[in-house]
């Protein structure tokens, strides 16, 4: 009995670990396999930025070998954010950017000094979201107790500081009214290609109140205008929790995760369950103009470095905790393994080449998360399971990442065909692109279109749609069948997907058109397409990779 009871709590503390998540996001939820990992891909060369409470840089998920201090990053009240200070030779914290320095804010409550004792993490949180996304404990990439999906990628720390809470986001440097363009800016400029976000901006609203939902303020309208013009920059964030596992609302996601082009995640995992269980406090969609949000779920139920709470120099310590502030970091980790995927050439033979290595857009490693996408077949609502909806949803968007199911590996029956398009070859107003395909029965198809949007209005509360340039996905299956992207003519979405779980062998057309561009002569876009698939023709195309 007592070597059964010690079993069972074993098995409880390893599923909320990210012993599970790392797998899990590779091979589905239940699985024990590790394909990317065994093929090497484990984010080396990618570099992923945590805006949050900063960093216990100390714990051994992130210190280097010699104890070093990472360099540090201020600013002025005149001069805005520094961020030349970067070490790309470190293992893991490239650069440590105090957003709240008393060199920006000087005499302001809270306020850190930079390198200071007691000047990182003081509450824990960013500690916690980078854990869960890149932490590597003891021999480098090897993996160890708890260590992240990403053990190979690097970090920049953006530390917004913590002083118990304001009106925007209870991290005094991110500002309030939350200002995103120049912190997106540093992190860029340092080489982070992959920003994660586990706050909400509350809008101004006071502790007592409920803030604005769901909506599009100048926050989430300033992420959309930063990837516009920084097309390789995915920034993610999650969706925030629900006060219980009741079942949520609708329309409760947060900004500004809720902005168009950003990757919005909600979460799995209730109580001690795997990630084949949306957790009861993950928020839902839509948003106010009727976009499908979150994209995706992920983890959020883990266990992972946290700061020292013993005083002991050399510390490992690991906290237990639930919120969907874990799974956008836990999925910026998996991003990061595919970006991987396509930096060092594994795309299209599926083996490593650095002749076909390319840069992807945000929006194809959006497009590839998406298509890798499998839906959670239950919901905790309460202490029972109910079925949730079909994919995509208001619940889940499109479902939970599992990698390996999107990126093809040599000799795999499953092929990939990915037509990542700058936006100066992209389509022009109604004039489509058709490519057509023949397709194996035995294996899912799978075709997903995802697109960089031009900022929306600057109207808050809005119904009317943000979308500024409608494209429209269209495949048509052997027997003439045409099939639409979200299944009916989306105005709402730069997301559309369409996918058969059997599909029938034959000759598939896939078409990708502008119905309407509102800003510039064109738009670009990213196509991904999963399935036992071979290369028909293509119409005249301005793809970049394909």
């Amino acid at each position: 009995m007592v070597r059964k009871l010690f079993a069972s709590l074993l098995v409880a503390f390893t599923v909320s670990a990210n012993e599970v998540s790392f797998r899990s996001l590779q091979s589905g939820p239940n699985s024990l396999s590790t394909p990317l990992h065994d093929r090497g891909l484990h984010g080396e060369n990618q570099i992923i930025a945590i805006l949050d409470t900063g960093l216990g840089w100390d714990n051994c998920y992130f210190l280097e070998p010699d104890g070093s201090a990472p360099p540090y990053n201020t600013g002025s009240p005149t001069g805005g954010l520094d961020w030349e200070n970067v070490d790309h030779s470190r293992r893991k914290v490239i650069a440590y950017n105090y957003l709240y320095s008393c060199d920006q804010y000087p005499g302001a409550k809270g306020c850190e000094e930079a390198g200071a004792a007691g000047s990182f993490d003081n509450q824990g949180h960013g500690t916690h979201a980078a854990s869960a996304a890149l932490g590597d404990k003891g021999a480098a990439i090897a993996h160890d107790y708890a260590d992240a999906i990403a053990p190979g990628a690097k970090l920049v720390v953006q530390d917004a500081g913590f002083i118990g809470g304001d009106n925007c986001s209870h991290r005094p440097g991110i500002g309030c009214p939350v200002q995103m363009l120049p912190i997106l800016e540093q992190a860029y400029k340092q080489g982070a290609r992959i920003h994660s976000n586990s706050w909400g901006d509350r809008q101004n609203t006071g502790p007592s109140g409920i803030p604005p939902t769901a909506n599009y303020p100048a926050s989430a309208r300033d992420v959309d205008a930063f990837v516009h013009d920084h097309p390789d920059m995915l920034v993610i964030f999650n969706t925030g929790n629900w006060g219980s596992d009741s079942k949520p609302a609708a329309g409760t996601v947060s900004a500004p995760g809720s902005a168009k082009n950003a990757l919005q995640i909600g979460g799995t995992r209730a109580g001690n369950r795997e990630d084949d269980v949306l957790a009861g406090y993950s928020l839902f969609g839509p948003t106010k103009d009727g976009r499908i949000k979150p994209d995706l779920v992920g983890p959020a139920r883990v266990i992972g470095g946290d700061i020292d709470f013993d005083k002991n120099p050399n510390t490992c310590d690991m906290t237990r905790q639930s919120g969907t502030s874990w799974s956008s970091p836990s999925v910026a980790g998996a991003a990061a393994l595919a970006r991987q995927y396509y930096t060092e050439g594994f795309y299209p033979t599926g083996a490593r080449n650095a002749a076909n290595a390319f840069t992807p857009s945000a929006a194809l490693l959006k497009a590839t998360l998406i298509a890798s996408a499998r839906r959670v077949p239950y919901r905790r609502e309460g202490l029972i399971d109910v079925d949730t909806l079909p994919v995509p949803s208001n619940e889940q968007g499109w479902g939970f990442p599992v990698l390996d199911d999107a990126l093809h590996f040599a000799g795999e029956a499953r092929k990939l065909r990915v037509y990542d398009v700058p936006r100066a070859s992209g389509l022009a107003k109604r004039q489509p692109l058709v490519r057509r395909f023949r397709v194996q029965t035995g294996t899912p198809f799978k075709v997903v279109l995802v697109w960089t949007d031009p900022p929306g209005n600057r109207a808050v509360n809005a119904t009317v749609p943000q979308l500024m340039n409608d494209l429209d996905l269209v495949v048509t299956g052997p027997d003439g069948t045409r099939y639409f992207g979200n299944g009916a003519n989306d105005d709402r979405n730069t997301v559309e997907t369409v996918a058969f779980e059997t599909p029938s062998a034959g000759q598939y057309a896939v078409q990708v058109g502008a119905e309407d561009i509102l800003q510039g002569e064109r738009q670009g876009y990213a196509l991904v397409i999963v399935g036992d698939v071979s290369d028909v023709s293509a119409g005249k195309s301005r793809s970049v990779r394909h």
